[in-house]
């Protein structure tokens, strides 16, 4: 073992008091050091032992490896079937209750989603598994959403809208704990091949999940009943999400090799637990801000923030066209989603394996020309049919995808395994108050002018952030 002696890290000022550094011979990590926690140290020749992330047996990987695939395709399903952005504003306008919530259901997901990772992250970083959050995290969004299935024919609006914000608190808590709990196994249990690999997989296959469960739901459901659709859509979702819970419990975590550095860092002289200043988390944050990568990064995340929040506006624009005379409409609309991601995951996947700044702007550039879309069709020339609506639910869909992959990938990639959680916390959250705001200024125009004018906005905001994502240095990776 090599170990860098407390009076060097105080002289390097790179690690807080107390803390030491241990580095196992053999261990080769396949992402940079961050400049974080990049410490310069003295090396003694040794022979390479080739060793599974975390020293673990290659079968256990491998076996994690297609457990956690096949979770993430089934994750994936479930996203896309009973994606929060466009199911519940279509579900929540087909029960004719007052429009203006529709809107806000986005900033409420936004808010809840901040909330969920700002209480769950110091518990997560404390705990010696993480598999146990996604369980928990997946069958409570099973269960919300059955919740806002089953009371979507509820005669009482406001009972309904009471629901409705009920789920989108819940399923925007769970998003962000989730989030933080599958980024942080992803980066520390496997490498960057598999995860790149792994990641576009889970998109691309759980497009064809998606597929079959609407049309078995399409199936099942009454022919002229619009909300009859869209609840077995939402039954669905349940179902699927369900599952995921089932399957992660049969994942064999390893022991976090930080725990041990979560627990010395919160701890006192005393050993007992010793609770961050405001002061601390204010010098932490501007110890992070003083890297230029991840300022850059920080600024391209709040750019495509507008990316997220566009889905919800054109499933609320979808919506005011197609809820009372196409009973399929959203069923239509989620398999135009899934077919996109299963085209577009290999092709995202080839860009950003070259370039992940090409695949943020082209993703971007495909929301924007989703937006584009929209308004040709229902203001320039009206073609309110399904199959013209689906094209933009389909772009739409793809430039997520590409952009959402991007971007955890990017952050992976030019960051260390210490610093992961903190800055997947801080990028994370920073952009959900953003997308807290952006939501709540369009829905509230959404409201007074139209949704045609959040349209509109998000074009032109989509467009910028392509620009700037032109813009970021590619991170650095050193492959072994």
């Amino acid at each position: 073992m090599y170990r860098v002696t407390l009076n060097k890290c105080k002289e390097l000022n790179q690690l807080d008091k107390g803390t030491f550094v241990a580095i196992r011979i053999g261990s080769v990590s396949r992402r940079r050091v961050s400049p974080m926690t990049q410490i310069p140290t003295e090396t003694e020749p040794s022979s390479q032992v080739h060793e599974s992330p975390h020293g673990q047996p290659e079968d256990t990987v491998k076996r994690n490896y297609v457990i956690f695939v096949t979770q993430g395709v089934i994750v994936q399903a479930s996203k896309k079937i009973g994606n929060a952005n466009l199911l519940l504003p279509y579900l929540y306008v087909s029960t004719g209750a007052p429009v203006f919530l529709a809107g806000m259901l986005l900033p409420i997901l936004a808010g809840s989603r901040l909330i969920g990772q700002y209480v769950g992250a110091p518990i997560m970083s404390a705990a010696s598994t993480r598999r146990w959050f996604l369980v928990g995290g997946w069958g409570a969004t099973a269960i919300a959403l059955a919740v806002a299935a089953l009371s979507a024919s509820v005669p009482n609006h406001v009972i309904v809208m009471a629901i409705f914000v009920a789920v989108a608190v819940t399923m925007g808590a769970t998003k962000g704990l989730n989030a933080l709990a599958f980024n942080d196994l992803l980066a520390r249990l496997f490498d960057r091949s598999r995860r790149n690999s792994g990641l576009f997989l889970m998109t691309a296959a759980g497009g064809a999940v998606t597929i079959a469960v609407s049309w078995l739901m399409h199936r099942i459901s009454s022919g002229s009943n619009t909300l009859d659709h869209n609840v077995n859509l939402a039954l669905g979702a349940a179902a699927v999400t369900g599952l995921a819970a089932l399957l992660m419990m049969t994942f064999r975590e390893p022991k976090d090799m930080a725990v041990q550095h979560w627990q010395d860092a919160s701890t006192d002289s005393t050993g007992k637990g010793a609770k961050p200043t405001v002061s601390a988390r204010l010098k932490k944050f501007r110890e992070v801000l003083q890297f230029q990568w991840f300022r850059s990064y920080l600024i391209m995340r709040c750019f495509t923030a507008t990316v997220i929040v566009a889905m919800p506006f054109y499933a609320v624009h979808g919506a005011t066209h197609h809820v009372g005379t196409n009973p399929g409409g959203l069923s239509a609309f989620v398999v135009a989603t899934s077919v996109a991601v299963i085209i577009f995951g290999p092709i995202w996947k080839r860009i950003s394996q070259r370039s992940q700044r090409y695949t943020l702007a082209l993703g971007s550039f495909f929301v924007a020309g989703a937006g584009v879309w929209a308004l040709t069709i229902t203001e320039v020339t009206p073609t309110h049919s399904i199959l013209a609506h689906c094209l933009v639910f389909a772009l739409a869909a793809a430039g997520i995808q590409g952009v959402n992959a991007s971007r955890m990938l990017f952050l992976i990639d030019a960051s260390s395994e210490e610093e992961l959680p903190y800055l997947v916390a801080v990028s994370t959250s920073v952009a959900a108050v953003l997308q807290l705001i952006l939501s709540s200024i369009f829905g509230y125009i959404a409201q007074l002018q139209g949704v045609h004018w959040p349209v509109i906005l998000l074009v032109v905001l989509n467009i910028i952030a392509a620009g700037y994502s032109l813009s970021l240095n590619e991170p650095k990776v050193d492959e072994k």
